[in-house]
């Protein structure tokens, strides 16, 4: 494999990598600009940063003297010697980028510089997927090479010190990080010349928030306590009047709007009922949902079929239409229930689970 022979050659030429590229040792902006995303004003000592693809540790010693945490890996045994040498503070670890073996959240920050140009095309979303992982809220650095293709070099070190490279295009790059979940803050870039035809790109790139889903959902009672349902467009039941909330809208203001698209009606939000959370998948995804639950009133308007909802109904929230689309909604309107009946005083804080799933025997369930 290609990068077997490339760690062959790191092996053998550690010594005359490190002497003929010391002089480079840090000194640019992308350096104390990292260290500062990473620390910003805090003492440097209670962050920890990961030098993924270290080679002999002259990047981690930078880190290191300025009193970050650092741990150093690198495939390269030849490169971890002279590493450690140069080093001594440092945690250094040999292993593969591809199969990293740290936990979720370990780091602060990940610098990555001049690494993942060795590695297969193939393989640079795994990777930067597990340096998301490994990083729960913090900062990548990350170098590459601008060019297209792959190949195989010797020039530089020499016939039989082959070296593998891949080459990528920025936007390559940005797409990688984007998916990965990283949102590039900075970059430095390059141009290509006659005389430099893979010149180094640079990106320092901050995971993105990752933040629940925010619903909202509406209980409303008519005067004989019956309860208003809908019956999902998509066919998969009946449910409580619910929505996302949008990005600028406050929850009382989604679910007003929701109701109005929903069923034609015109509400009036009298009382927070509670908040619950849980876990959904969307879109392919698993995520967290949190929904702000109101007991309404309507003030107006007429129950119409719309896009979204087949039709709507009136029921005894005892003897619940099949199927209902979401055992949660039925654990929901057990609270209202209890909240109209004074047996539990709002607002409801719960986080919902499969043990909220009523009993489906009387045929009477979520299904």
């Amino acid at each position: 494999m290609t990068d077997n022979l490339t760690i062959a050659t790191y092996n053998r030429i550690a010594r005359r990598w490190t002497e003929r590229n010391i002089d480079r040792a840090p000194q640019d902006e992308r350096y104390a600009a990292f260290a500062s995303a990473v620390a910003g004003h805090a003492p440097t000592g209670r962050f920890r940063i990961l030098d993924a693809g270290c080679g002999p540790g002259l990047d981690s010693r930078w880190f290191h003297e300025r009193g970050f945490r650092v741990v150093g890996a690198d495939l390269s045994a030849g490169m971890l010697a002279e590493a450690r040498r140069r080093a001594p503070g440092v945690d250094f670890v040999q292993g593969d980028l591809r199969r990293l073996g740290f936990s979720a959240a370990s780091f602060d920050g990940i610098w990555c510089n001049a690494s993942l140009l060795h590695l297969p095309r193939v393989d640079v979303p795994g990777v930067l997927a597990s340096f998301r992982r490994f990083v729960d809220h913090g900062f990548l650095y990350l170098s590459v090479k601008l060019g297209e293709g792959d190949e195989v070099e010797e020039a530089a070190y020499g016939a039989g010190n082959p070296r593998f490279f891949t080459y990528f295009s920025r936007p390559e790059i940005e797409l990688y990080l984007e998916r990965a979940g990283f949102e590039v803050q900075r970059t430095w870039d390059a141009t290509v010349t006659p005389e430099r035809t893979h010149p180094f790109v640079a990106f320092l790139a901050q995971t993105q928030l990752e933040t629940p889903l925010l619903g909202a959902n509406a209980v409303i009672f008519d005067s004989t306590g019956r309860v208003l349902l809908s019956e999902r467009a998509d066919g998969r039941g009946w449910n409580l009047p619910a929505g996302f909330v949008s990005a600028n809208e406050a929850p009382e203001e989604a679910i007003i709007r929701e109701l109005r698209e929903e069923t034609g009606l015109e509400v009036q939000v009298d009382r927070l009922l509670g908040v619950y959370s849980r876990n959904r998948r969307y879109r392919g995804h698993e995520r967290g949902l949190v929904t702000t639950t109101f007991l309404c009133r309507v003030i107006g308007g007429t129950l119409t079929p719309t896009k979204e909802a087949l039709r709507h109904g009136w029921f005894d929230p005892v003897v619940l239409p099949v199927p209902m689309a979401s055992a949660h909604h039925v654990a929901i309107l057990r609270d209202a229930i209890a909240v109209r009946a004074g047996a539990l005083a709002p607002p409801v804080l719960r986080r919902l689970t499969e043990s909220d799933r009523p009993d489906t025997s009387t045929g009477r369930g979520n299904r």
